[in-house]
């Protein structure tokens, strides 16, 4: 899939502070810094830092998403 900055705000409907992982309440921003502060390569590494997808695992597709927009976009930190 390839994400832009436009694609990653409609999914979050313009708030980054929207909960990605219910389980854990980890929002956008939250597994987003964790893997652009750590350039993080897959959903386990975001699990383990963020708690995120260690639920009922939901939210996996969600955090590919962010981490396809990340390595695209070389780790960028969001900006809006």
């Amino acid at each position: 899939m390839d994400l832009n900055i436009e694609d990653l705000k409609c999914q979050t409907s313009i708030n980054y502070d929207k909960i990605l992982c219910n389980c854990k309440n980890v929002s956008y921003r939250q597994a987003y810094s964790a893997i652009a502060a750590d350039k993080l390569t897959t959903v386990e590494s975001v699990s383990e830092k963020t708690q995120a997808c260690t639920g009922c695992g939901g939210c996996k597709e969600k955090i590919e998403h962010l981490l396809e927009y990340a390595k695209k976009n070389e780790y960028a930190p969001l900006n809006f």
